[in-house]
């Protein structure tokens, strides 16, 4: 059975790195897939640009030139929890992202020999940062608070090139549920202190990945055949951004492969459009954060220029779930972003609004809710 693990399920902070399971565009591979994504540049104002644009590029010539950088509320909802072992709490939580685009030397001493390859692309980077506290109970007893953090990192292509990933990064130091029942307090949850590293070569057709457990015992794994996938892959640190890149609605619906170093290989993701809606204070208070960078115009009048209540930026939801299903340890994750109205002018930048991610073995849900867009992409 699986569950969205590493960034995905113990934390959550999406990370980056997609690509596709065929050509892509890239060099050295020319095997097509049969259920392709397609991947657009959502973040721009204009969508149909596949390209990098260069005002997304960071640089000390051009000050001016900013990333997208935001801030989202990280909250515990346990109303619905189904387990009657034991219990979990979440206080004081904090993600943040971070989204650009830089350069990237593939011929850097830090990447494995046989992936070198003499040239520096442009390429898109994203980060995520994520703290929270933790603590367990069972009975009487409680834990400590523990300080979790998860950070990814990761370099991918342009859309053109269905986003592939280059290199992607995870630090995960975290008390993560261990089983669904437990006989004692600390059978109740895992502590994990692993970095990955994973390099992908020029032609996506294989990733090699390094395990660090707790600053020893490095592992290293290699993953072939990447190419004869049926269906587009990516990162699993990528996949919001790569969600975030198709053309979503209520009736969208699409799979997708993801590699995980943390769950082992690949598994199968079923992305489907949902009708579900954001609450009304947290959706007030959403679109005022992106009213704030100029990212939504609210509409406080009608066409007879009478007041009206303004009804906050559209929004589109999707589901996350691994194909096939009946997997006790996690439940469909819910996605909102900021829906395109227009895709020549894309003022929302199809900015991700929140993430609901339901905690492993039914002990809860954390809410990634928008709190802050601390600086968004120049516009010219």
């Amino acid at each position: 059975m699986k569950k969205f693990t590493g960034i995905a399920a113990i934390a959550a902070a999406a990370g980056i790195a997609v690509t596709l399971a065929g050509c892509g565009g890239c060099s050295g591979c020319n095997t097509k897939t049969v259920n392709n994504a397609l991947t657009n540049s959502n973040w721009f104002t204009g969508t149909g640009f596949k390209g990098i644009q260069p005002f997304f590029i960071l640089s000390d010539e051009h000050p001016e030139y900013t990333k997208e950088e935001i801030v989202y509320d990280v909250t515990f909802d346990n109303s619905k929890n189904q387990n009657k072992s034991y219990s979990v709490e979440y206080k004081d939580g904090s993600m943040t992202t971070e989204f650009y685009a830089t350069r990237y030397n593939l011929n850097s001493e830090n990447i494995p020999e046989s992936y070198r390859t003499d040239k520096t692309e442009v390429v898109y980077y994203y980060k995520t940062s994520m703290n929270i506290s933790v603590r367990y109970t069972k009975g009487d007893a409680s834990t400590e608070w523990f300080e979790d953090s998860v950070t990814s990192e990761c370099y991918f292509r342009a859309a053109e090139f269905a986003l592939s990933p280059l290199y992607s990064k995870q630090v995960v130091k975290s008390a993560s549920p261990k089983n669904f029942t437990a006989n004692s307090l600390e059978n109740c949850y895992e502590r994990v202190d692993r970095v990955y590293e994973n390099f992908y070569n020029d032609s996506f057709t294989e990733v090699t990945s390094y395990l660090n457990r707790g600053g020893e015992n490095e592992q290293c794994n290699v993953y072939g055949k990447i190419n004869k996938h049926k269906n587009t892959v990516f990162d699993n640190s990528s996949l919001y951004i790569a969600v975030r890149s198709m053309k979503l609605n209520e009736s969208f619906t699409q799979g997708v492969d993801i590699f995980s170093a943390m769950s082992g290989g690949f598994s199968t993701i079923n992305v489907s459009g949902s009708n579900s809606q954001l609450g009304g204070d947290e959706h007030k208070a959403i679109s005022a954060a992106l009213a704030d960078k100029g990212l939504y115009s609210p509409v406080t009048t009608d066409a007879e220029g009478n007041a009206v209540e303004d009804k906050g930026v559209p929004a589109v939801a999707v589901t996350l779930n691994y194909a096939g299903g009946g997997s006790t340890n996690g439940a469909a994750q819910t996605v909102w972003y900021a829906a395109i109205e227009n895709a020549n002018n894309n003022t929302a930048r199809t900015t991700m609004l929140k993430l609901s991610v339901p905690v492993s073995y039914g002990l809860g849900t954390l809410n990634y809710t928008l709190k802050e867009v601390k600086s968004t992409i120049w516009n010219g």
